[in-house]
């Protein structure tokens, strides 16, 4: 017998919840399946508060108003990730966010169904969109980090994933450097999803790419968000439609769902599993099996002697019937979320704490060029010979290094010169100097020193009535020109952008789940480092490699919130409880000694009312939505609550399961 509530309860299963988490913002999509086709339902987009640590509390406060707002509980959800999220070597998402998912997943109580890498929906949208196979290079840019693939008659060649910079053109650089010819990269960039994507598309745009890139000129292309978002569902659509093509094995851990993870557990062993190989025409890459059902509990019933119904065996069947799928409804199908608030208490205060550290440290070989900018002139004195005269009365000896001037001009002579003394005219009526040449050069090199004939040289500090020089010829060869030469400043620019290149593409080694890393204290040093020119070469270009040598310190998390919390325990109200994950703090200062860290701290620690949830479930299983908030409030002193029931029987929609099981009650504070 097809019982007609059936098919409206099927209607209100297929709601699906998706995540797309990003480096520090995500998205989260309610979709619904009609007609064997997956549709967005309701979109919300938020920004993370604490990086990935508030998670679950971000995602819980957007759930709380999509589930009030169309009356549905949401659990089977898909995870949409960037491929820099995803270990290449384990096929995995990387563990310290796989921990924060795992963490989302059981504080909310999600079904976690898989997850889906972003490329795979784009090329599955652009192939569909253009009905023919891809030839492009996707470029997949979050905030800090880059993903480059190369596709080719609808096959990825290849794939790199590293660290942004500010430079876009030079990240792409270094994403191809493992490529073996350049020049087969397709002559089109599609870029998606990134707040500055169209700053980043036009200074591709703008950059002269030589032939060892790209034959010709690439046509850049920009993915918008929802056409991202749209081959996300699309991909997901096409998983769960069920169909049941070639079956093909693959390696994998044994029992490990498509996700990548099972919450409170770790995959231990490795076997062959069968799974389904989707068609090409809906081309997802990664395998993508649904969670199975949990199979039903099996039902003894008692043997009963019906003899005494002779006569009344349709009105029994007919009220067995009823009975039985009234039980079945309520053992089955009958279910709803309690999502209960209670009072809180926010307690924030400013301290001042010691604790440990822990250290670790990361290197490697890096590579920068600047452009140089000492200055230095160059070029040749100007040279000649002039005719020194004496009025001396004895000869004179002028020796080598004598300085003259003509106009402010200085030139020394390059050799010792003898000049006779001076002598009377024949008819005595003058006299006359002692006369002998020499060879002068300028003392500075260029060309205004290359004088004409005839210019009158004072010699040192002597008197120039006496004393004189003139030259016969003029002086010539002067030249100067000025060139880049190496300084101490290019050094010291290039070590400095040297160490923060490292900084950005080194990644904090991994610590213990509770510690965490003060990016402040990080250390960097350059060790081998080896300059193309020294200080004063003539250079345009100054290259360093070195080897960067990273410094990373860590406290331990848990242990300070446990300080913290001892700090405001007396503060907090009698009836109120508070953990670790109610603790949330701000480094305001950090000063480090040799064994420990001095942290100067903005605290916040939130404490809840207590309260007893098995009590609450016995009180309330099967009470109607009138009677559930004079008990809460009355009994329990909840500060509200809101409700979700799916009951396909109308004249049950107000009431509460009578299943313990069957009833999922959610602690929230306001």
């Amino acid at each position: 017998m097809k019982l007609p509530f059936l098919s409206r309860l099927i209607e209100q299963d297929e709601v699906y919840l998706g995540l797309f988490l990003k480096e520090e913002e995500g998205t989260v999509l309610v979709m619904i399946k009609k007609q064997g086709q997956i549709v967005v339902r309701e979109k919300e987009s938020f920004t993370y508060t604490n990086g990935w640590e508030n998670l679950a509390d971000d995602v819980d406060e957007i759930l709380y108003r999509l589930e009030k707002k169309l009356n549905v509980q949401l659990s089977k959800t898909i995870f949409f990730v960037y491929s820099h999220l995803v270990d290449d070597k384990t096929n995995d998402i990387k563990k310290p966010y796989l921990n924060k998912i795992k963490d989302l997943v059981k504080n909310l109580e999600l079904q976690a169904m898989g997850y889906i890498e972003c490329f795979e929906a784009v090329s599955f949208y652009l192939e569909k969109k253009e009905e023919a196979s891809l030839t492009a290079v996707l470029l997949e840019l979050d905030k800090h980090q880059l993903s480059l693939f190369v596709y080719k008659g609808g096959k990825m060649d290849y794939k790199m994933v590293l660290a942004r910079t500010d430079d876009i053109v030079n990240d792409f650089i270094q994403a191809t450097e493992g490529l073996k010819t350049k020049a087969m990269l397709p002559s089109r960039i599609i870029l998606y999803d990134s707040d500055n994507v169209d700053e980043a598309a036009a200074k591709i745009i703008g950059h002269r790419w030589s032939q060892d890139y790209f034959v010709q000129i690439p046509k850049i292309a920009i993915l918008k968000e929802d056409e991202v978002l749209e081959g996300l569902v699309d991909v997901f659509s096409g998983q769960i439609k069920g169909k049941e093509p070639e079956v093909v094995k693959e390696s994998r851990p044994a029992n490990e769902p498509s996700f990548g993870f099972l919450v409170g557990q770790d995959v231990a062993m490795t076997e062959t599993v069968e799974v389904n190989q989707p068609s090409i025409a809906e081309k997802p890459k990664k395998n993508f099996n649904l969670n199975m059902l949990p199979k039903l509990p099996k039902i003894t019933l008692p043997k009963i002697d019906l003899s005494f119904l002779k006569g009344r065996t349709g009105i029994f069947l007919g009220i067995v019937i009823i009975v039985m799928s009234l039980f079945a409804n309520e053992y089955f199908f009958h279910r709803a979320q309690l999502t209960i608030y209670l009072p809180s208490q926010v307690i924030k205060k400013s301290v001042t704490e010691t604790v440990d550290f822990k250290t670790a440290s990361q290197s490697a070989d890096f590579s920068e060029s600047i452009a140089t900018t000492g200055k230095k002139d160059i070029g040749n004195s100007a040279k000649g010979t002039v005719a020194i005269s004496s009025f001396d009365d004895k000869e004179r000896t002028f020796t080598k290094g004598t300085s003259l001037d003509a106009g402010g001009l200085k030139f020394i002579l390059d050799a010792d010169v003898k000049v006779a003394s001076s002598t009377l005219a024949a008819d005595g009526s003058a006299k006359l100097p002692g006369k002998s040449n020499g060879a002068i050069t300028a003392s500075a090199i260029g060309p205004e020193s290359n004088l004409s004939k005839g210019q009158r040289f004072k010699i040192d500090d002597l008197a120039k009535e006496n004393y004189f020089a003139i030259n016969d010829s003029a002086l010539s060869g002067g030249s100067k020109k000025t060139i880049r030469t190496v300084s101490l400043t290019d050094q010291k620019n290039l070590e400095k952008a040297v160490v923060d290149k490292a900084q950005k593409q080194e990644k904090a080694p991994v610590f213990s789940k509770s510690e965490e890393v003060i990016p402040d204290l990080s250390e960097t040093k350059l060790t081998d480092a080896k300059y193309s020119n020294e200080v004063g070469e003539e250079s345009d270009k100054l290259t360093l490699t070195a080897k960067a040598e990273t410094n990373y310190f860590a406290f331990d998390k848990d242990m300070l919130s446990g300080k913290l919390i001892s700090e405001v325990i007396q503060d907090v109200k009698p009836g109120y409880k508070t953990g670790k994950d109610s603790v949330s703090f701000t480094i305001k200062k950090v000063k480090k000694t040799d064994t420990s860290l001095k942290l100067d701290l903005d605290a916040k620690v939130k404490a809840v009312m207590d309260f007893n949830k098995e009590e609450a479930v016995k009180k309330v299983l099967g009470k109607n939505h009138g009677d559930l908030e004079k008990i809460l409030k009355s009994d329990f002193k909840v500060q509200g609550f809101n409700v979700v029931i799916q009951e396909p029987l109308p004249f049950l929609k107000n009431f509460l399961p009578v299943f313990k099981q069957n009833l999922l009650i959610k602690i929230s504070s306001l």
